[in-house]
């Protein structure tokens, strides 16, 4: 009888600490870890931004029953992943900051009815990116999910340190993007050639329309005020591509047959340099994706400025390309 009194205090004391207990523990509990990664902070942001990426790092892939669905946006704010698994349960991961390439902050829904908000810093070092992953679970239940809290930091800090050192392999095999920029541009006053080619033909068509607005320039001695160029209005590898090369004249000159007198309002414009041959795709991709992660709204054209003269400039990997695409 003594005994049986005695094991009913201990139970009505465990009940009571178990109880007691959690009423004095944080209804949100963080935990962070910080990787250093050497590549530059959008390569690293890409991979955290655009959630269909998380599979190639994301430490929480391990099940394979799990069934994703994705909706919004490819990348940034809005974008949403849901998921269901044996293992992984139920769940949603929705972007709600994404400030490139400086910190993302996403929503979490997981199990019954518990959230989290994971958040992301992009630091950039002299060679790399110090990268900080957190995880921030809010609104715990009491009193299981304090109990649950109390626990958080050693099982979640192995995982994140799992996937940032899965996230820097990635990353640091990735290679190394061209810079790109927004910049302030000048006014272009021009005469230019409406016109128009096939990507194989656009060799010939520049060396054509060029050599005749040369020609009228020398003829009527009209000061070439700066770099001849290109305006792109469309792009068309399998077609006729738009085209407007031109050459600065500074002052407005009469339209003369085909060869147009053109302003390029100043403005603002993504800005990328190519340094090398006519191959400025790398440079056009990256303006692309910075393009997507700023969410910025273009022109109806692009044009690319040609600091350089391939017949007496005879080396071409010096040869520099500047590509400029205008923002409304």
């Amino acid at each position: 009888m003594k005994a049986l009194k005695i094991f009913g205090t201990i139970i009505l004391i465990i009940v009571a600490a178990f109880l007691i207990i959690p009423l004095f523990l944080p209804s949100e509990v963080a935990v962070s870890e910080t990787q250093f990664i050497k590549a530059k902070p959008e390569v690293v942001f890409r991979q955290v931004n655009e959630l269909k990426k998380w599979f190639a790092w994301s430490p929480f892939e391990d099940d394979t029953t799990t069934v994703n669905t994705f909706e919004g946006p490819d990348r940034g704010i809005g974008a949403k992943r849901s998921w269901k698994g044996d293992k992984s349960g139920e769940g949603t991961l929705t972007i709600a900051v994404s400030r490139p390439y400086e910190y993302i902050e996403n929503q979490l829904t997981f199990g019954e009815n518990q959230k989290a908000i994971g958040s992301w810093s992009f630091v950039p070092r002299d060679d790399g990116t110090e990268v900080t992953w957190t995880l921030k679970t809010v609104d715990l239940q009491y009193p299981f999910g304090k109990w649950m809290g109390l626990m958080m930091n050693s099982l979640l800090q192995p995982m994140l340190e799992k996937g940032l050192k899965k996230l820097k392999t990635v990353a640091e095999s990735l290679p190394e993007p061209p810079v790109v920029k927004v910049i302030d541009t000048d006014e272009i006053r021009a005469l230019v050639i409406n016109d128009s080619a096939t990507f194989q033909g656009m060799g010939e068509m520049f060396q054509k329309d060029y050599q005749e607005l040369y020609s009228y320039l020398k003829r009527k001695q009209i000061p070439i005020t700066g770099e001849r160029f290109a305006i792109y209005h469309d792009w068309n590898p399998k077609g006729y591509t738009h085209i407007s090369p031109g050459i600065p004249v500074g002052k407005k000159v009469k339209d003369y047959g085909r060869i147009k007198y053109l302003v390029v309002p100043a403005g603002k414009a993504v800005f990328a340099v190519h340094i090398g041959g006519f191959d400025t795709a790398p440079e056009h991709y990256a303006i692309d994706e910075y393009i997507k992660d700023f969410n910025l709204k273009l022109k109806d054209f692009i044009w690319e400025t040609y600091a350089f003269n391939p017949v007496t400039d005879t080396d071409s990997t010096q040869w520099k390309t500047l590509i400029y695409y205008p923002i409304k």
